[in-house]
């Protein structure tokens, strides 16, 4: 049996699943970010006791845990400083665990986790080579080569909403100017279109606001040379978005994959394939069993 863990800055999402990915029982317990490292990972350890309880399966009939943790992480071990879980500085996640449960650990970036879960089971199954963008309060993204996460040499590949579109733009949370999470994340069209968040943005869109029309079109636009880059660097088969702001459906990915094809040369562009995720809150648990399946080179 495999457990695979999406560990958020609010909430854990843990499953367990039999040796072919299937879901047997599905979890979700607060992650109390704010009580710090040893309170979170304790919170995991009883969130594998709870799925296997649900499930009726003895704890010992579990043999690998994945998990997707916020990024960046080096050495798919340790998880380096993330804003959404205050006080984890260096901390060695899959040290920790595997001394606590001894059991095999996996860890993965959580947006690589997604990626390889939509890759496995999702909108990129069958598909060799891929690139998933999640769009949300950030922007996310993992890359998949031959069937395989590429994590570059320290494993902080994938950071697609710190590619600089504008270096003249608005100041990222990482220190720069004009990247794309700056430029296109739900809280910058909320900005752009004078409302608080970036559903009410997309609502006030669909009634007709030329403001906020305006401003997710902006994103859109900026997204689509993002992903334009990607495409003439890499040539993936497929590109994924998911994340809650992709929710927006068509408004805001017709006009992604018009300007996506309009900045991609002439040889990527008529390879060029845009898909909406469809694993949505599930892609990053579902990646992290995919990943105990498949199991990534440590």
């Amino acid at each position: 049996m495999i457990i695979g863990i999406d560990l958020g800055g609010t909430k854990i999402l843990t499953s367990l699943a039999d040796p072919e990915g299937r879901i047997i029982s599905i979890v979700r317990i607060d992650t109390q970010a704010k009580l710090g490292p040893e309170k979170v990972i304790g919170n995991i350890i009883n969130s594998i006791s709870l799925a296997a309880k649900q499930a009726k399966i003895p704890l010992s009939r579990i043999s690998k845990i994945g998990i997707g943790a916020p990024g960046p992480i080096l050495g798919q071990a340790i998880v380096v400083s993330p804003p959404n879980l205050p006080g984890w500085q260096n901390v060695n996640i899959k040290s920790i665990l595997q001394r606590e449960l001894k059991k095999k650990i996996y860890v993965e970036n959580d947006a690589n986790a997604a990626a390889f879960g939509e890759f496995s089971f999702g909108a990129g199954k069958g598909f060799k080579n891929l690139v998933y963008i999640t769009l949300s309060t950030g922007i996310g993204g993992g890359i998949i080569i031959d069937g395989k996460v590429y994590t570059g040499s320290i494993g902080t590949a994938g950071e697609i909403g710190h590619m600089v579109i504008d270096p003249d733009g608005p100041k990222c949370g990482c220190g720069n100017r004009g990247c794309l999470e700056s430029l296109a994340a739900g809280p910058a069209i909320a900005k752009m279109a004078g409302q608080k968040n970036a559903l009410e943005a997309e609502l006030a869109a669909r009634r007709g606001n030329k403001k906020a029309k305006n401003a997710i079109e902006k994103a859109a636009k900026y997204i689509g040379i993002g992903i334009a880059n990607l495409n003439n660097i890499l040539n993936p088969d497929i590109f994924v978005i998911g994340g809650g702001v992709s929710n927006m459906g068509r408004l805001l990915l017709d006009p992604v994959k018009h300007w996506a094809k309009q900045y991609s040369m002439d040889a990527s562009r008529k390879s060029l394939i845009i898909v909406p995720a469809k694993l949505k809150n599930n892609a990053g648990v579902m990646g992290a069993i995919a990943i105990c399946m498949r199991v990534i080179p440590e």
